[in-house]
């Protein structure tokens, strides 16, 4: 693994860092919370010393997965910027050289669409299974037929390990100038999860329009229908037009159907039947509880940029003293770099680079403080849906909410973070971070969860490589003081 980016690029990564381990608001980085689910999901402990760091055994295989000539998926997809979900029903057919997607919210979003290897998106309406009619939206469909290999020829299987109950291969994938991730279930290499760091800017398949995606079922079948729906769409007329309209390479035309905030009963219906457990939450402000003062967490953290593999991390957290040590392990870790350690203490951060052995190699204050018990309320998070208990996204005992979070919405950042309803965290991921902006973190996948720890002493003295440093006004985005002491002080950059 290649070392971290320069500390001329580290003041946005130090800023990730905090957050993500502050599960806060702030920049590129990570949030975690209270309670009883996680990665596997995250365990609650009475902790009496520390966690274990989760940990990756060796990839069964190294060789793309292949997926099956024929599939069906359904989608749970989280949107770059928006504050809704959206769920899919998709169907595959290499040989009818055609991907059929029907896709629908909350709001009134329902389309039932067909795209073709060769550029057609048409309409089908009529019936779920053999729909009655079938028009021709664009022969310029910004939406492909996706490819048996999802992956770059240089994407890399980092390793194994579970997430909610199942262990999965986790794949970095080269794209642009950063990486987005994907998620394969390691019995039978089918997709669980991937995420996107920055939405396509030409046709690709739908799922890459949405930053965070999970497949609660993915099957291989023996055969579908698509051969014959394309017989009967390939007589039919275009829409008078709309081929323009549905050309552009974005989600925003098949939005204009949405009539947001009022639901819509036959949506919510038909999401249902998709993804059994997905219900909607009792209001929008139905949040998990606030962190307790003392709590410890361990996570893996993974990054937008190509270069780090996902960091194990341990999380000590401590209100009573205004204070938080998020420590960052490096997979592999090398002599000079064996984890980045961020500080945040009263109402400001520092971030260090321990050196194997012990000794740091290099400090800054490039932080602000820990986030506050009640960020979630600070930030003004949302209850967006609730995930019942032993379904395929919740193997818990305990209902699972996923909340919006406007970070920062002049930048078109938000958190999408999963918690259970007794305030463990389970998943915190930040929409449109920077893969060129320190080590880009955006995502923090938690496996245990240790409310009422107290750190072991020392676990919040500064170093005395960070002793002295001045203070760098601007270090941190403004939107870490959403969450994060100084709250709105005006602070950051």
């Amino acid at each position: 693994m290649r070392r971290a980016n320069s500390w001329a690029a580290r003041p946005f990564l130090a800023s990730l860092l905090a957050l993500a381990f502050a599960f806060a608001a702030c920049s590129p980085d990570s949030s975690p919370a209270p309670e009883d689910q996680g990665a596997t999901p995250a365990a609650s402990h009475a902790v009496t010393g520390e966690l274990p760091l989760p940990e990756f055994t060796d990839c069964a295989s190294t060789t793309h997965p292949t997926l099956p000539a024929k599939w069906q998926a359904t989608a749970l997809m989280q949107d770059f910027f928006l504050n809704t979900l959206w769920f899919g029903n998709f169907v595959y057919d290499e040989s009818a050289s055609a991907f059929r997607f029907s896709v629908a919210d909350r709001y009134g979003i329902d389309f039932d669409l067909l795209t073709t290897t060769d550029g057609k998106l048409y309409l089908l309406e009529g019936g779920s299974t053999m729909p009655t009619s079938c028009s021709l939206l664009s022969s310029s469909s910004p939406f492909t037929v996706p490819t048996r290999d999802w992956l770059a020829e240089q994407a890399v299987c980092v390793g194994q390990a579970p997430l909610l109950d199942k262990d999965q291969q986790w794949w970095k994938s080269p794209s642009g100038v950063g990486a987005n991730w994907y998620w394969y279930d390691a019995s039978d290499s089918h997709p669980f999860r991937n995420m996107f760091y920055a939405a396509p800017t030409a046709p690709a398949p739908i799922y890459e329009y949405f930053t965070f995606n999970y497949f609660p079922s993915f099957e291989s079948v023996d055969s579908t229908n698509l051969g014959e729906i394309l017989q009967m769409c390939q007589g039919a007329g275009a829409v008078q037009g709309e081929s323009q309209k549905y050309a552009a390479a974005s989600i925003e035309t098949l939005m204009q159907k949405s009539h947001f905030p009022e639901t819509d009963a036959q949506s919510i219906s038909k999401i249902q039947e998709w993804i059994p457990g997905i219900s909607e939450c009792s209001s929008t402000g139905s949040l998990p509880p606030d962190w307790p003062d003392q709590l410890q967490m361990t996570a893996f953290m993974t990054a937008v940029s190509f270069q780090p593999n996902p960091f194990p991390t341990r999380i000590y957290y401590d209100w009573t003293q205004k204070a938080q040590n998020t420590t960052l392990y490096y997979y592999p870790p090398a002599p000079d770099t064996y984890a980045q350690v961020a500080l945040l203490l009263g109402d400001t951060g520092y971030i260090a680079i321990e050196k194997e052995g012990g000794g740091y190699a290099s400090c800054q204050q490039v932080l602000p403080g820990p986030p506050v018990t009640n960020w979630k309320n600070v930030d003004g998070c949302e209850c967006r849906a609730e995930i019942a208990p032993h379904t395929s996204l919740n193997p818990s005992d305990t209902p699972t909410k996923i909340l919006w979070c406007p970070t920062d919405l002049e930048l078109r950042q938000v958190f999408w973070t999963w918690y259970s309803d007794t305030g463990t965290p389970v998943v915190f991921m930040q929409s449109n971070s920077s893969p060129t902006a320190g080590t880009g973190l955006t995502l923090a996948d938690y496996y245990e969860w240790g409310p009422g720890s107290v750190a072991p002493a020392g676990t919040f003295d500064l170093p005395q490589e960070c002793q002295d440093k001045p203070k760098q006004p601007g270090a941190f985005p403004k939107a870490c003081n959403n969450c994060h002491l100084p709250l709105n002080s005006g602070g950051g950059s």
